[in-house]
């Protein structure tokens, strides 16, 4: 009997296992049809709201950041910066003389003015990398409205960004993950190709480690 039992509950696992995989396999290849797919960049962003509760003054004069929330860990936030425009309103910071703080707006998909193209490495399961080329905002169209934002900026000098954006589903709990790695130069070249590592219908609970999986291997 005890047996018995243990094959049922092997064969169970093995199943649910399977039933697993085939899940990540056709989620993976639906989003990447999707990705592929030709379409009009419609320009969505997140509505800017600034209140005076979430504002946190930074060391750079006039810069502020607008406090989000945090996932898992510390390091990826939703928060982003802003500063006042010569007419005395809340704007979005773009601007190469502050690259961290721009490159983390940019991936939080709020300068209305991107114009990068996008080459990913879409990491699907089996070990199959396809490439797809396209407007980055496509691809912040396309996953950003029902899904929650957060990055980090792991590395930065004169010559290179790195940076992880990761995009959490709140119902169904999995997550998308975008490694970067970009030349300083190009943050604030229009039309210019960013290339980022892509994987995709990650578990929830897998984030910490896979997040420090990438750090360790930059």
């Amino acid at each position: 009997m005890k047996r018995f039992l243990l094959f049922t509950l092997m064969a169970l696992a093995t199943t649910s296992l399977c039933a697993q995989r085939s899940d990540k396999v056709s989620s993976d290849s639906l989003l990447f049809e999707m990705l592929s797919q030709p379409s009009t960049t419609q320009n969505w962003h997140p509505e800017l709201v600034v209140t005076d509760s979430l504002l946190k003054p930074t060391r750079e004069r006039g810069i502020y950041l607008v406090e989000g929330q945090h996932f898992q860990i510390a390091s990826l936030s939703s928060s982003f910066y802003v500063r006042k425009s010569a007419d005395g309103q809340w704007e979005v910071l773009n601007d190469g003389a502050y690259p961290l703080e721009t490159m983390a707006n940019l991936l939080l998909n709020r300068i209305e003015s991107n114009s990068h193209q996008l080459l990913l490495h879409h990491h699907l399961y089996g070990g199959k990398v396809p490439r797809i080329m396209m407007p980055m905002q496509n691809f912040f169209d396309v996953l950003m409205r029902n899904m929650d934002a957060y990055c980090s900026i792991t590395a930065i000098d004169a010559s290179q960004i790195d940076a992880v954006l990761v995009l959490h589903h709140p119902r169904q709990n999995f997550i998308h993950m975008l490694r970067l790695k970009l030349p300083t130069r190009k943050l604030m070249t229009a039309d210019s190709t960013i290339e980022g590592d892509l994987y995709t219908n990650i578990p929830q609970r897998n984030v910490k480690a896979l997040f420090s999986e990438k750090q360790q291997t930059k």
